[in-house]
């Protein structure tokens, strides 16, 4: 009867987590579409971050790069098929979006708890220096296999960074508002979520 019920019990956690991952990544894609034609906003960075911090490192690196292949490849825009180091560039960014919020795990809940002001400013840092980096990387994957010359490299960075900066400033917001609002909801619905051995 206990083995019995011990099965039940794993099937349906493991059913909960298949279900749970198929959540995040539909968030990630439907969001992706929904501002694909509005500059600047986006908030595919945050999904992909929350889905490493609270579904953990693994079913985090299957959303963001499931989510980004998929977007990337079929992006109203056009598709990163046609230049591929692009391609390689946003799936790099993304793992390294949804690894630093699974690393987030290690201290976010007790920070969320005694400090939360501090935790938005880590947020909001981290959303910061996430979009930063994956501008300047997404820019060098398309300047440097296209030959261009250092200083033709750097005009690229400089040119684009009135869009890098309303990008930024828009990630800055989201992860320093929404992503402490959610998680502090979280942590007092559902704390099964933070916990560091997910």
């Amino acid at each position: 009867m206990n083995s019995q019920k011990s099965t039940t019990k794993q099937t349906l956690k493991k059913n909960r987590k298949i279900a749970e991952t198929g959540i995040f990544l539909a968030l990630f894609l439907g969001l992706a579409y929904a501002f694909a034609y509005i500059p600047n906003l986006e908030y595919i960075t945050v999904i992909a971050f929350l889905s490493g911090l609270l579904l953990g490192w693994k079913r985090g690196l299957f959303v963001a790069l499931i989510g980004e292949t998929i977007f990337s490849i079929a992006n109203p825009f056009g598709s990163s098929l046609a230049f591929p180091p692009t391609l390689i560039a946003q799936l790099l960014s993304y793992a390294m979006i949804a690894l630093t919020g699974s690393l987030f795990r290690l201290f976010i809940p007790k920070l969320l708890k005694t400090k939360p002001i501090l935790a938005a400013f880590y947020f909001g840092l981290t959303g910061l220096l996430l979009t930063s980096i994956y501008n300047i990387i997404t820019t060098l994957a398309f300047t440097i296999p296209s030959g261009f010359t250092l200083e033709q490299t750097i005009a690229s960075v400089i040119g684009g960074i009135p869009f890098y900066l309303i990008n930024m400033i828009a990630n800055t917001v989201s992860f320093s508002v929404l992503i402490t609002l959610i998680l502090r909801y979280v942590s007092k619905q559902y704390p099964h979520y933070l916990e560091k051995n997910k």
